[in-house]
């Protein structure tokens, strides 16, 4: 029967798990970076503690002019929810990279937007499938801290394309593709490719004012938890937290923490993009007070009903320095 993603995690499937030794590798990768391993250092660090507080901050807007169409791509067909989220966490830091204008500071340009086909931009941009084969074993199921390892050292983003060369056709998500290694690891010449845009760095926040900030400035997250929600949105997109649970991984691409929201919801949102395609999802979509609506497959969530979950953020430049978008957004609202 074809993969259901509700009904399976509904039932039980763990698409997500801890694993401390996972944990502890990627600690030990990012201080040989010579970054932080926790947001709270890192955001220290860089000037960005305190710059998202009270703002609404829109990452999903950005990925969506920069590739528009990209969101959500295709739903997953199998238990690989870890890649979906990972690889919408960096696209949206890519998406914000570009959008900044910054230099990069390892080569010393400015990027754009990749040349990609319009197939390819509307499956996501990037591959989720080349970051799966690294997950270390047949079956399915992940670790947010093996995935951002992998994107750190072993397959960073690779673009939505054919691979003659490779004989792999990575321009339309196929889950069958995404087992194809697992149990054992891909051979040389896919980890030489993957190896040519790695992720500079991660970290891990656990606070909201962590999460808010980093969002603020264009570094989205991936979050693995157990929380489940529902799939009807009230009218200005947000979901409520439902009885059961999910083991279920799903990416950060916005934050709302004006104080209208906290006034109506009681506290600060959260927009979380889920992997489940267009079709997942129903109701309002448009964000309180503005003319935009968050992507298909998307909700905000209550800070409260997503607090206990597991963020890593991912960064493009080496390092967090702070970003204006004010070249794509002149109005402020991003």
């Amino acid at each position: 029967m074809p993969f259901n993603p509700q009904a399976e995690y509904d039932g039980g499937f763990r698409g997500v798990y801890y694993d401390a030794d996972a944990a502890e590798r990627l600690t030990q990768l990012i201080l040989s970076h010579g970054q932080a391993p926790d947001a709270a250092s890192a955001c220290r660090q860089y000037g960005l503690s305190g710059s998202g507080e009270g703002q609404l901050s829109m990452p999903f807007r950005i990925i969506e002019t920069v590739f528009p169409g990209s969101l959500p791509a295709s739903a997953q067909d199998r238990g690989d929810c870890v890649s979906h989220s990972t690889r919408n966490a960096v696209l949206g830091s890519l998406a914000c990279e570009i959008a900044s204008g910054h230099p990069d500071e390892v080569t010393g340009e400015i990027e754009g937007p990749p040349n990609i086909s319009e197939a390819g931009r509307l499956d996501g941009v990037l591959s989720t499938e080349a970051i799966y084969w690294w997950r270390g074993h047949g079956g399915d199921g992940w670790t947010c801290d093996h995935a951002a390892e992998v994107c750190m050292s072993q397959s960073g983003m690779w673009l939505r394309k054919d691979y003659p060369e490779l004989g792999i056709d990575l321009t339309r998500y196929s889950g069958s593709l995404a087992g194809k290694w697992g149990r054992s690891n891909p051979p040389a010449e896919i980890k030489a490719i993957g190896q040519d845009h790695l992720v500079r760095t991660t970290t891990r926040a656990r606070s909201f004012e962590e999460i808010r900030d980093l969002l603020h400035n264009g570094y989205c997250i991936s979050s693995c938890g157990g929380e489940s929600f529902s799939a009807t949105r009230d009218a200005n997109g947000v979901s409520i937290r439902t009885r059961g649970g999910w083991a279920h991984a799903m990416a950060y691409l916005g934050v709302d923490d004006r104080e209208e929201t906290h006034r109506m919801y009681g506290g600060p949102l959260v927009h979380v993009q889920n992997s489940w395609g267009p079709r997942w999802g129903s109701g309002g979509r448009q964000v309180h007070g503005t003319d935009v609506e968050i992507p298909l497959g998307g909700f905000w969530a209550r800070w409260k009903d997503i607090s206990n979950r597991y963020a890593i953020a991912f960064s493009g430049l080496d390092g967090w320095p702070p970003q204006k978008f004010d070249r794509w957004f002149p109005e402020g609202l991003f």
